[in-house]
């Protein structure tokens, strides 16, 4: 067996085909640590086993370049043969991901300091483990010693060998049936800074080197460097990456005026930029040295719950990932948010899966949130197998819902669970009813496949990543760190978290179907479908752009919704007359203060930042007013002319009571009129309910469905028919 794997774009999606048939974009996952990751030891093969019975044959495992190749770089491919014969073992008849990590060994690095990171707030701390086993990944988080990113010798070395590594592996029987490799590096594999959350990487020589070669492709020569930079000094040879100090000053709010900061702007301009060709790096090397058509993806394109450190550690370069040709698919765990992941939170992605499809790849979602197992992060953690299901449902349909696919992560195996004393470790989804809906997920996405994708989203969310190149973010102190993953806090602007992950998360409760766009797919995207359509993080636009939105956007009959500090700045200067320009309001910035909106239209709703800083306001004059901040001054308004209607929010309405209030006036369509998660997409209709009970639903184009909906559950239904096709 020869497995041929390609993404192809058909009937609306992007399909996982292997040896040229469509098949069901959804995998299991081994974790990458001691006692879970090696596919032949026995409680992962009995997971494995267990996955295979229920219709699964599309597999995940993890490789790292640091076990394959030697001290002197000599390349063994022992492992990796070994690693899928455990899954072939349990599946004759499965298909392989590898994740590949491009991290070289300890040794690599100590014979390359050149090639190191270095921290721009302190120092490399070696966190490498002197005995025991090792997770190779522990650590990323904090400040390790890791090769940059930039840095030559480490991109020769990578690329050399996963070329070799491909061309020795597929020309082995185990090769046959590896039908992708998930290229990985940076924080957990992930492709962040390492150490981004609490410190401001990578200042070292290979990323200067990098830096300064970037700025003279950019300005060319020292003068047009001095002149972007307002610096007569400025010089291309001695320019340095910006300290802590300037990457955490603000101008006017939360952004920076490039007239005065141009040099940090450009200091994540070339960090993003230069990730992007990292990325591309490692996908390259596998598409031209496999023999066979095989499929490329990477963790990439995180959006939502970045902890406000998207500049530091985020994906801001995904606009250049989408239009590579090197890449077919991207991944990111489930939005990591309590509101996200709590039972009756939408459980939606981390990426943007809208402007992922439209780009021709292939959206995967990693599920990696703990069951009744338990947790290895919180040993408080509890769940129950009803509730299981219901979230298990609701993460692995909903990236079906936006036309891609999901696995199954599996860290069960090192969850410290209860039922060690009776039965040893397991995995976290070992339980009879769990895998018995695991298959029935599994068909249901099948069936899905067979129908043209459609997802009828009358809202659109306009997000555009480089903007964060301009707003201001705090480091995360050690203490809020720790706890992400049980207490996610945000060390950036108190502002931005709210207008991605707060929005997104009472959009999918408010029963109004939305969707995402990047704000370079505005100029040619097909609006017609949309009512609404929200500037979330967009606070720097040029005049190209301003334009577009004026004669594309503004329609009547459509109604532009802008957010915060939203078209602030045109790229060379930053004010309020440039956000008046926008939103047809007079707008001004107030003092620094803690700030509370409060709505004076529609539903009564109050929020406080939970930080101080200077926010926008308006006169109510020529407008109708929708909220004030506590001293009085608008802090929400609605204008209207002949070409429209266009409101601003200061803080962004994140109710989903408020929202549908706003948007069913704004002529949206409401499927759900109670605040569950309501996902709608490929043919199906997903609602996810804490509370339960009697629903009347109104799926677009479908029947309306009166039901009873169990507490704490998620039921699927097809959309056009209105049948449940995964109940109580």
């Amino acid at each position: 067996m020869n497995v041929s794997a390609q993404v192809i774009r058909n009937a609306g999606r992007n399909e996982l085909h292997l040896d040229g048939r469509p098949v069901a974009p959804l995998l299991y996952g081994l974790t990458d640590a001691p006692g879970g990751r090696w596919t032949w030891e026995e409680v992962p093969a009995r997971q494995l086993r267990l996955f295979a019975e229920h219709g699964v044959r599309l597999f995940q495992v993890d490789l790292w370049l640091a076990h394959l190749v030697d001290d002197k770089d000599r390349l063994d491919i022992a492992l990796a043969r070994r690693q899928v014969a455990g899954v072939l073992a349990q599946c004759a008849d499965a298909a392989v991901m590898i994740r590949l990590h491009l991290n070289p060994p300890p040794a690599w690095l100590a014979a390359h300091p050149e090639a190191c990171i270095a921290y721009a707030d302190t120092t490399c701390e070696d966190t490498a483990l002197r005995w025991g086993m090792l997770r190779p990944l522990s650590g990323d988080e904090a400040r390790p010693l890791r090769a940059s990113f930039a840095a030559p010798a480490w991109r020769s070395w990578a690329n050399t060998q996963v070329r070799s590594l491909c061309r020795e592996l597929a020309a082995t029987p185990e090769g046959g049936a590896v039908m992708g490799i998930q290229i990985a590096n940076g924080v957990y594999g992930e492709w962040h800074q390492f150490g981004f959350l609490m410190h401001d990487p990578d200042v070292g020589p290979a990323a200067t080197a990098a830096f300064r070669a970037w700025l003279a492709t950019t300005y060319g020569d020292d003068a047009g460097l001095a002149r972007a930079w307002g610096d007569p000094s400025a010089r291309l040879d001695q320019a340095s990456l910006p300290d802590s100090a300037e990457r955490e000053a603000a101008d006017q709010g939360i952004l920076r005026d490039p007239r005065q900061r141009q040099r940090v702007i450009d200091a994540f301009r070339w960090q993003h930029t230069c990730l992007a060709e990292a990325v591309e790096l490692g996908a390259r090397a596998v598409k031209e040295s496999w023999p066979r058509p095989i499929v490329t993806a990477a963790f990439f394109g995180y959006f939502h719950s970045m902890f406000g450190r998207q500049a530091a550690g985020g994906h801001l370069s995904l606009a250049t990932i989408l239009r590579s040709p090197w890449l077919d698919a991207l991944c990111a765990p489930t939005s990591y948010t309590d509101g996200a992941r709590r039972l009756g939170g939408p459980g939606h992605p981390r990426g943007l899966p809208d402007a992922v499809r439209r780009a021709g790849k292939l959206w995967l979602d990693e599920m990696d949130q703990p069951t009744h197992a338990g947790s290895p992060w919180d040993r408080a953690f509890t769940s129950t197998v009803e509730d299981d299901i219901a979230i298990q449902r609701r993460n692995i349909l909903h990236p079906v819902t936006r036309g891609g696919g999901a696995w199954w992560y599996d860290f069960g195996p090192i969850s410290g669970c209860d039922w060690y004393s009776n039965g040893g470790t397991r995995g976290w989804w070992d339980h009879p009813r769990l895998l018995a809906d695991a298959g029935a997920i599994l068909r249901v996405t099948a069936e899905a496949q067979r129908r043209p994708f459609t997802r009828p989203a009358e809202v659109l969310v306009v997000h555009d990543p480089w903007s964060f190149a301009h707003t201001v973010s705090q480091r995360l102190t050690p203490e809020a760190c720790a706890k992400l993953l049980t207490a996610p806090t945000w060390g950036g602007d108190p502002l931005s978290h709210l207008m991605i992950d707060d929005l997104s998360e009472a959009l999918h409760r408010s029963g109004v179907i939305h969707g995402d766009a990047l704000i370079d797919e505005l100029a040619t995207l097909d609006l017609t479908p949309y009512r609404v359509v929200i500037l979330a993080t967009a606070p720097v636009l040029d005049a190209g752009q301003r334009r577009m939105i004026e004669q594309r956007v503004r329609a009547p009959g459509r109604e532009l919704w802008c957010l915060g500090f939203a078209g602030w700045s045109d790229r060379t200067r930053l004010g309020a007359d440039l956000a008046a320009e926008l939103t047809g309001l007079d707008c001004a910035l107030g003092a620094a203060a803690v700030p509370t909106l409060t709505t004076c239209a529609g539903p009564v709703w109050s929020r406080t930042l939970s930080a101080p800083l200077a926010m926008p306001a308006c006169s109510a004059t020529g407008c109708e007013v929708l909220a004030t901040w506590q001293d009085g001054t608008v802090a929400a308004a609605r204008h209207r002319d002949a070409q429209g209607v266009r409101t601003w929010w200061g803080i962004p309405p994140a109710h989903p009571a408020l929202l549908r209030h706003h948007l069913r006036a704004a002529g949206c369509q409401v499927v759900n009129e109670h605040d569950d998660a309501t996902l709608v997409g490929a043919g199906l209709l997903l609602v996810h309910t804490v509370d339960g009970g009697a629903r009347t639903l109104h799926p677009p184009g479908g029947p309306r469905i009166e039901t009873v909906l169990p507490p704490r559950s998620t039921t699927v239904f097809d959309a056009a028919s209105g049948q449940v096709l995964l109940g109580a």
